[in-house]
């Protein structure tokens, strides 16, 4: 590897700045204490058989942080393939047919009718053999990125125990890495698989946006939601994949590239064990890896849009439910709406082309190359950790510097599990070209042979 360029990431974030929120005036709203109970929906009858999803048996979970409803199946496989006696965790944003969609909110599952149809990527996975084990729990609406549920609880990080999962697929990213579950199916609309997926020491895929049928999912901005997945292990990561993407001729990756200017937004602990990973690289057999030098000076601005255009899509949809609620809401959704409530139509149309223009910047840069980056700019904060706080908020921003490249421009990523020297989880990022997901994920498979993980 070549000597690392000169780079001071602090005069950069300082730069960079924070997100400039004011102190908000919702405090009235936060003190009002109102902490709803779960409604206790009643189970549907053991074996009772529901549309498209076959038998199905209830039972209340224990750990309500991780699970809203369980069953065992809670919904049956409707056909055979790879994924044979997978067990599947859905986050509780996809319909599945007799549940309701609770979208880690007891006042929104009070409120939402029973499903009549399952979601198109749930069906998927049925399909080829999985079976629901669950609908886990996220972060209110799924806009957040901590994982802390404020009314039923912020799930384990089995992999570092005294630091939050992350969010929003914070439920079926625990279960996985618990062992309760295979597969665990979230939704990345801004990295909300990539930074679970890195905080807990598990493999992720958001593949390129529309590969995946959004059909039946919750949403919080179209122009960002992306069905993806966590797993515990690479060949469980692949099967998924390959059951959910579309057939395409696989085409081997001639070179990866990496920057130093991009990598450096990470703090030392993760951008020590990336460069590790990347030393690793550059010995094996992988594609050739080069480094680039490359303009990170609009990283804030790209960020700051994308925060932008899910805000003002976000409040759209939801924005007269959550008026009328917001003190049901935890502390992080609840400033994320509060903030998206000021966001003019006239802004999100600037940003969107800002964004328009970005993506082509992305996309150009990225070329027909693997890009190689760190997956989050941290290890998982501590759970004591004020979500909603200025100190959480800076440093989602910086990891939102690093995921918006994938976001911005609807690539494909893959995220592989990495250990900082103290042994915390950290995550390696490998971004492809649009449309090729099963390249990224052969070259995600072969990194065990080459010594890159474990």
């Amino acid at each position: 590897m070549p000597p690392s360029r000169s780079f001071d990431r602090r005069a950069f974030l300082r730069v960079a700045g924070t997100s400039g929120a004011a102190a908000l005036g919702i405090a009235a709203l936060g003190a009002c204490g109102e902490r709803l109970h779960d409604p206790e929906v009643p189970p549907l009858p053991d074996g009772l058989s529901v549309p498209g999803g076959g038998a199905v048996s209830e039972f209340a979970p224990v750990d309500k942080a991780t699970w809203r409803v369980q069953g065992d199946p809670l919904v049956a496989p409707t056909g055979d393939g790879p994924l044979a006696d997978m067990r599947l965790a859905v986050t509780d944003l996809y319909a599945v047919a007799g549940q309701q969609i609770g979208a880690g909110s007891g006042r929104r599952l009070a409120e939402a009718p029973v499903e009549t149809g399952t979601a198109a990527a749930v069906a998927r996975l049925l399909g080829q053999g999985a079976r629901v084990v669950g609908l886990a729990q996220t972060d209110d609406l799924g806009y957040g990125h901590s994982g802390v549920n404020q009314q039923f609880g912020t799930p384990p990080n089995p992999r570092s125990e005294d630091r939050l999962p992350g969010g929003a697929t914070s439920g079926a990213a625990s279960a996985v890495a618990q062992g309760s579950a295979d597969i665990g199916l979230g939704v990345d609309t801004t990295g909300s698989v990539r930074i679970p997926a890195s905080y807990q020491g598990l493999y992720g895929f958001a593949p390129s946006r529309g590969a995946v049928s959004t059909e039946g999912l919750f949403p919080l901005s179209p122009t960002f939601d992306t069905p993806a997945w966590v797993c515990g292990d690479l060949d469980t990561l692949v099967a998924v994949s390959g059951a959910l993407l579309p057939l395409t001729a696989e085409t081997p990756f001639r070179s990866a590239l990496t920057s130093d200017g991009i990598n450096a937004v990470a703090e030392a602990g993760v951008l020590g064990a990336v460069r590790g990973a990347l030393t690793s690289w550059e010995k094996s057999s992988l594609p050739r890896l080069t480094w680039t030098d490359t303009d990170i000076g609009r990283l804030p601005d790209w960020y700051d849009a994308v925060v932008d255009v899910q805000g003002f899509e976000a409040w759209q949809l939801h924005g007269d439910w959550v008026s009328e609620t917001m003190a049901a809401l935890g502390d992080e959704p609840r400033r994320n709406f509060v903030d998206a409530s000021r966001i003019w139509e006239s802004t999100y149309g600037r940003k969107m082309i800002m964004l328009a223009e970005a993506s082509k910047t992305i996309t150009a840069y990225v070329g027909d190359s693997l890009l190689l980056l760190p997956a989050t700019s941290s290890v998982a904060p501590e759970r004591t950790s004020y979500p909603s706080g200025d100190r959480f908020r800076n440093t989602m921003r910086t990891t939102g510097m690093l995921t918006c490249l994938a976001s911005i421009s609807g690539l494909p990523s893959a995220t592989v599990p990495l250990r900082t020297d103290d042994g915390i989880p950290v995550g390696l990022c490998l971004v492809g070209p649009f449309g090729r997901d099963r390249d990224v994920l052969a070259v995600a498979g072969s990194l065990g042979d080459a010594g890159l993980i474990d």
